[in-house]
């Protein structure tokens, strides 16, 4: 267990696609971030799902290299898969924080509920919720069935993890959710024929953002009266394997995955707290 005084950060989050979708995707019209954090504090406790990977494995590292104060915890559903995370990570030179990993699927009632009375038993406490887990459908065409799945792991995955992780939430000296969202799911873009991510493809996507950021409003709305503060962290278009061909999108200017986790670290560190109730992204305060 990681000491008393660190600040306890969990941070959820992977991303489900095929290569069939990615062929038929624009990614130009796509603004891709790792969907896997979650933050708590004990050190400060952070809790992220789905870091094992991308840029939710850099946010992690960005955490832990920049202070001994956080424990990260690395959520994933697959218990292996953030394990071997654990490790890269401790292998990592310079590392001053901790880190453990913990097995969450949010899209099982169960899996969540058992996560939080594991943090409970362990930490007694989170400081740090990243909602960071989801999943992406990359088709042209929008099907009912890839609507439900989406929308069930990217929205109401995080509505579960928020509604769960509250009471542990409530027991830190300064708790912090953020919802890691995407400037794909910003309305004013969309509609707007002059913006990047003016397009008709991503309906499963970007529509889960736009009702992400829903909940990010919403809750600072409810919760910011308990001192809790609430925010959105955009990392950008990144260039990862979860976004296509990393090394074609570096070649077009997409950020490193280095750099997208240090947007959202900065975010889940409270940096950005002056801007709470809003998402922010590498151009400051994204537009709804």
């Amino acid at each position: 267990m990681a000491s008393l005084g660190k600040k306890l950060m969990l941070v959820t989050g992977e991303r489900i696609t095929t290569q069939s979708q990615l062929q038929t995707f624009d990614v130009e019209t796509y603004d891709g971030h790792d969907l896997a954090t979650r933050e708590c504090t004990l050190t400060r406790w952070l809790a992220m799902l789905g870091a094992n990977q991308g840029i939710g494995f850099e946010t992690a590292k960005n955490v832990l290299l920049g202070s001994p104060n956080f424990h990260v915890i690395l959520s994933s559903r697959k218990l292996a898969s953030g394990e071997e995370a654990v490790q890269k990570l401790s292998a990592e030179a310079g590392i001053q924080g901790t880190v453990s990993s913990i097995q969450i699927d949010v899209t099982d009632d169960k899996s969540v509920d058992e996560a939080a009375k594991k943090v409970a038993a362990d930490y007694g406490r989170l400081d740090i919720l990243v909602n960071n887990a989801g999943i992406v459908s990359l088709a042209n065409t929008p099907s009912r069935e890839k609507y439900r799945e989406v929308l069930n792991t990217n929205v109401v995955g995080a509505l579960s993890m928020t509604e769960t992780f509250l009471d542990l939430l409530r027991k830190s000296s300064e708790p912090r959710i953020v919802f890691v969202s995407s400037s794909v799911g910003s309305i004013t873009q969309a509609a707007d024929p002059t913006s990047k991510y003016y397009s008709d493809n991503g309906f499963e996507y970007r529509s889960s953002k736009a009702a992400m950021n829903m909940l990010l409003v919403l809750y600072h709305n409810r919760l910011q009266k308990e001192g809790i503060k609430v925010l959105g962290a955009d990392p950008g278009l990144c260039a990862t394997n979860f976004t296509g061909n990393a090394a074609a999108l570096l070649s077009r200017g997409a950020a490193t995955p280095a750099q997208g986790g240090d947007r959202v670290a900065t975010v889940a560190k409270g940096e950005k707290d002056a801007d709470v109730g809003h998402v922010l992204g590498e151009y400051g305060i994204s537009p709804w």
